[in-house]
């Protein structure tokens, strides 16, 4: 099995991959064929087709995988209909090895990492990666123009239009080896890991209602005074999921606000978080004129 790391999302994933009957024909499927050992297009395509069966011919909305080459052709292949996105861990790792003398340069990482994941328009990150490669003097580097050619499989301003769940990295697949238990190897099967991963599904759904029973004993409690706003999210939401909002709660509460600008009926505010760089915003309002009756 390939050590590579793919990450494919589809709204069905998980319960296709626990039907019963699909789980059979499945593992049969794959005791009566080889395990992937050589890391090309051919072998990958076997993979991707394997599991598209899987899925009842479905491709997956999203991938994500390293920038290896003979997964990116495959998946042109395969999925022609599925978004291939590069994973930002491996990109950060392989970016590591150019950067050269400005590993030691704390605003070219940071500046660097705004270009991958936080930029907000794509005017901005325009502005931040020409700032970047003039500062630097990268222009004529070859691996950040091939990194640039790219931006729309890396960046994350370029991902806004289609649903990932917020996964910027085929990482999640690694959580998974761990919560399996095992790390797979190039003589792992595919049926050896699908049989353990089966076992681990069940695991975790088991985890799930308890998770659930422990949310009908009672409604998580807050730091912050519990706002009508608050308290729909604690009657609605799991105990972890309500922490998410939490946070995004406090977040908001403490953005500031001022008025920077007017042209005609439109109001131009700025919108920050105080003490933290690249916060600030810009938004237009419409004020529509008061009608008296």
């Amino acid at each position: 099995m390939t050590t590579n790391n793919i990450e494919a999302l589809d709204d069905e994933h998980h319960h296709n991959l626990i039907e019963n009957e699909h789980q059979d024909s499945l593992i049969t499927y794959l005791n009566n064929t080889p395990s992937v050992e050589d890391e090309t297009i051919p072998s990958f395509e076997w993979l991707f087709e394997t599991f598209k069966k899987s899925m009842k011919g479905k491709c997956p909305i999203t991938i994500f995988s390293d920038q290896d080459a003979a997964i990116a052709g495959a998946i042109k292949k395969a999925f022609p209909t599925s978004r291939h996105r590069l994973c930002l861990w491996h990109l950060s790792q392989n970016a590591n090895q150019q950067f050269g003398l400005m590993k030691a340069d704390k605003e070219f990482k940071n500046i660097f990492h705004k270009c991958l994941s936080g930029c907000i328009t794509t005017t901005e990150f325009e502005q931040t990666w020409s700032t970047m490669t003039t500062k630097y003097k990268l222009e004529d580097d070859r691996w950040f123009n091939r990194l640039y050619s790219l931006k729309e499989k890396w960046c994350t301003t370029f991902s806004k239009d289609f649903f990932s769940a917020g996964i910027l990295s085929s990482q999640r697949s690694e959580s998974a080896n761990h919560a399996i238990g095992f790390k797979a190897s190039k003589t792992t099967s595919l049926s050896d890991f699908f049989s353990i991963f089966q076992q681990t599904v069940i695991r975790w759904r088991r985890q799930e209602e308890r998770d659930d029973f422990d949310c009908t004993k009672g409604i998580p409690k807050s730091d912050l005074c519990m706002s009508p706003l608050l308290k729909h999210a604690a009657l609605v939401y799991t105990h972890t999921l309500f922490r998410d909002f939490e946070d995004k709660f406090k977040h908001a509460m403490a953005s500031a606000i001022e008025l920077v600008g007017t042209q005609g009926n439109t109001l131009t505010y700025r919108v920050f978080l105080n003490g933290i760089d690249g916060s600030s915003r810009s938004t237009s309002l419409i004020q529509l004129p008061r009608d008296d009756n």
